[in-house]
């Protein structure tokens, strides 16, 4: 046996010790490091990572995951219970898939079942919890795949065929623009001092781009020359001259006509920042050529440094002869991103910059491989070992995936470590980047141009300085809520102080009840239930004798957005295939049709008007007066009704009336009190299709009032998707096909575990596969965090001879 081992690293994070807060309510220091220290307590969100068994998969198979739920400050994983939910949305912005997790001590696991109706196609997961949703859907955890299925040439509608067309012509449009930007270091191009400029070239989906130029000044001399380092980034130096300007003329890998583009405007008196790290220290410098009879002149400037929202350093800084430098221990600082800030004797933020720090305590994730007999058979035996950087076994949460055969091809790449220290807190996709952190890479200079040209997207900082703390709307759930509104719908508002009551069924026979607060609203919170489940929700009659509306809250299922990035691919369907035919749910979201039925009478479907009559205040005399006032589309010609008009010279052109159910003539219902009816339904159109010819005119249905209807309860029946019930997983190992025969761009799971031991040597801890003919390569991925929150990730090539 021989084992290859890729990658296996991780990093452990310094636990912080608790944030001092400001008195509860608004911060009042004008001091930056306290007031976004009192920031931080108040908003201080949770981060999400998502472990897959795999990145690229079909229709048909299943997507099983691992979520591993921590604080977003100290990167501890989060003792609280809460909901975790996984939405898996289309290229098209439509919602395919979605589950409901709970997480305990800081993780929750689950599966996906991919239909084999599910469109091929591009696809973004992404994962939050409802305290994840006060700071704006850029902080969810998001994943792109590309699911395949062949097959869904033979059923794809036609217009999805269209729309795959669309798409990629839009796609091939956004791959061919290309542009570049320029990112001074500290964000101001300073004149008379030296300053680092980064750059990244790119097309339009954020993809790095090989780049060369020159820049020139306003008299179009050359001043220097520049070309691109790692993924369309690099940099250069340049001490640009107060009150000149500057252009960049650049040519793009496309070797087509040079483009010109504008350097960053000249900022007389600006700051230039530089910031260098070594495993030993963080050093600051700051330079300006600002004077005395400059007027933003400040020769006293105030540092900050903080990690996610925690100060680690700051201090006053005096600019003596134009420059200062400032050292700061790396021991001080966890792993991860540290931004630098510089502020004026005015608390006005004027150089900003980010840096990483990568401590070299770490985990070490080993594997031990070995083959050994049981029963007569011979198994593989893969025992996974978690050790800190004294050789200590280390106790967490940890999952472990085991592919064999053709590996998947990289698709939305990034593991535990690259999520939590880097991408969560940049803006933007990144390229690949768990390789920034892989220290075989030694990408040490291509990681500090990432940073100098991707923003820090936790916050602004006058959200901080200025102006009262955030609100907070989503409170952290741990259990399921059913909420909606009720409303009159004779006068089309909110009822208040309304009793309601939740019954829930599929055998659970669990019966709850609250009141509408004042605008309507009402909610069951509370609710611990499995998987799919039906519940009716009642409601009294309003005072008038009828029935209020009853409107839940629904995930929407249409309007997400997809943004085409680097790991978008090209749509493979854009025909139908040989055997095509027409398939009802081929591309249906199981969440486009709303599952409810109506509980009070409602025989002939859904109606276009429903009018519902208030005995107490209705002022019509007649059913025919009552129409004519309230009935929308009806028109009057003389003493008849009509909804399409006359169409008929020797036949009637009105509706069809009914009473109770019962066909009757119009007179019959035209001719009752409106205090005698409880409700009229009006269809017309396609609605009225239920009735046959006989409703082409359309069909006006009447109900009586009955004895027995005063305070009836109004109830609706919805279906409800519960907590997730994951399955276990199970893979018939024996069966699994050879490398030389799957597709290269799948590979089978032989197996994944979310529950992995790590840490001892105990038997329990011992994984055995069997070892099945014509298997000659497995890829085993182990991704985790330990219950102090260390942070680990391994990857392993097992060549099997």
């Amino acid at each position: 046996i021989q084992m290859n081992r890729i990658s296996a690293f991780a990093a452990v994070l310094m636990a912080l010790s608790t944030i001092a807060a400001l008195s509860a309510g608004n911060p009042t220091s004008d001091d930056p490091g306290a007031r976004l220290a009192g920031f931080t307590r108040y908003t201080a969100s949770h981060k999400l990572h998502m472990h897959f068994n795999k990145t690229g998969y079909r229709a048909g198979e299943t997507m099983w995951f691992k979520a591993y739920l921590v604080n977003a400050v100290t990167h501890m994983p989060l003792e609280e219970n809460a909901n975790v939910y996984v939405d898996l949305i289309g290229s098209n912005g439509v919602l395919m898939e979605r589950r409901v997790v709970l997480s305990e001590n800081g993780s929750a696991e689950g599966d996906i079942s991919l239909p084999a109706t599910l469109p091929d196609g591009n696809y973004v997961l992404r994962a939050y919890t409802d305290w994840m949703k006060n700071f704006g859907e850029e902080f969810y955890f998001t994943r792109y795949f590309y699911i395949s299925n062949p097959g869904y040439e033979n059923m794809i509608p036609r217009s999805d065929m269209r729309s795959n067309r669309r798409f990629n012509r839009r796609l091939s449009q956004l791959e061919s623009d290309y542009t570049i930007a320029f990112f001074p270091e500290g964000g101001q191009l300073a004149g008379g001092v030296a300053n680092r400029v980064a750059f990244k070239a790119a097309n339009a989906l954020g993809g790095g781009i090989d780049a060369k130029g020159v820049v020139l000044d306003d008299q179009g001399n050359e001043i220097l020359s520049f070309v691109t380092l790692h993924d369309g980034m690099g940099s250069f130096e340049l001490e640009p001259e107060p009150g000149r300007n500057y252009q960049a003329q650049v040519v793009f890998e496309d070797g087509g006509r040079p483009h010109i583009f504008d350097l960053p405007a000249v900022r007389h008196g600006g700051v230039a920042m530089r910031v260098e790290t070594n495993d030993k220290q963080v050093r600051v410098t700051v330079r300006s050529a600002a004077s005395h009879s400059d007027r933003e002149y400040s020769g006293s400037y105030y540092l900050l440094a903080h990690t996610r929202g925690r100060v680690i350093h700051s201090e006053q800084v005096r600019l003596d002869g134009g420059e200062a430098a400032v050292t700061i221990s790396q021991g001080m600082f966890p792993a991860g991103i540290t931004h630098i800030t510089l502020f004026d004797a005015n608390n006005r933020p004027v150089a900003e910059r980010l840096a990483f720090v990568n401590r070299d305590e770490s985990l070490l994730i080993n594997l031990r491989v070995f083959k050994v007999d049981h029963e007569g058979q011979e198994f593989l035996a893969l025992r996974a070992e978690v050790t800190d950087d004294m050789g200590q076994g280390v106790d967490g949460h940890f999952s472990m995936s085991v592919l064999g055969g053709g590996f998947t091809p990289p698709g939305s790449t990034g593991n535990i470590l690259s999520n939590y220290l880097l991408t969560s807190d940049l803006q933007g996709v990144i390229t690949n980047p768990q390789d920034y952190l892989d220290p075989e890479k030694e990408l040490d200079k291509e990681l500090d141009l990432l940073l100098m040209t991707h923003g820090w997207r936790r916050f602004e900082w006058h959200e901080v300085l200025t102006g009262p703390l955030p609100e907070l709307p989503h409170y952290p759930a741990s259990s399921l809520s059913i909420s909606g509104r009720i409303t009159d719908p004779a006068r089309n508002e909110p009822v208040n102080n309304h009793f309601v009551e939740l019954k829930v069924l599929s055998g659970h026979d669990e019966t709850y009840s609250t009141r509408t607060d004042g605008r309507g609203h009402f909610v069951f919170e509370g609710l611990e239930y499995p998987d799919v489940f039906r519940v009716e929700i009642g409601s009294p009659r309003l005072a008038g004798d009828y029935p209020p509306e009853i409107e839940l809250h629904r995930t929407p299922v249409r309007g997400y957005d997809y943004t085409p990035n680097i790991y978008t691919a090209e749509e493979q369907i854009t025909r139908t295939g040989r055997n095509w035919q027409r398939v009802a749910d081929a591309g249906r979201s199981p969440y486009a049709e709303t599952i409810e039925r109506r509980r009070s009478p409602q025989r002939y479907g859904i109606p276009d008007q429903t009018i519902y009559i208030d005995r107490e205040t209705v002022t019509q005399r007649t059913v025919f007066d009552l129409l004519v006032e309230r009935a929308q589309g009806l028109q009057v010609y003389g003493n008849q009704l009509m909804f399409r008009g006359p169409t008929s010279i020797n036949l009637s052109s009105e509706p069809m009336f009914m009473l109770d159910g019962v066909q009757t003539g119009r007179d019959v219902v035209l001719g009752y009190s409106p205090r005698e009816i409880d409700r009229i339904e009006i269809f017309r159109g396609s609605s009225a299709a239920t009735f046959g010819v006989r409703g082409a005119a359309g069909v006006i249905v009447a109900y009586t009032r009955q004895a027995g209807d005063k305070g009836f309860q109004d109830t609706r029946e919805f279906v409800i998707n519960g907590y997730h019930s994951p399955r276990e997983f199970y893979s018939d190992f024996l069966a699994a096909p050879s490398a030389g025969s799957l597709n290269d761009q799948t590979a089978t799971t032989l197996y994944w575990e979310t529950d992995l031991l790590a840490g001892d040597e105990e038997d329990d801890n011992l994984v055995l596969l069997p070892l099945a003919e014509g298997l000659n390569r497995m890829k085993i991925v182990i991704e985790g965090i330990g219950r102090y929150g260390g942070l680990g990730t391994g990857e392993f090539t097992i060549e099997l001879q």
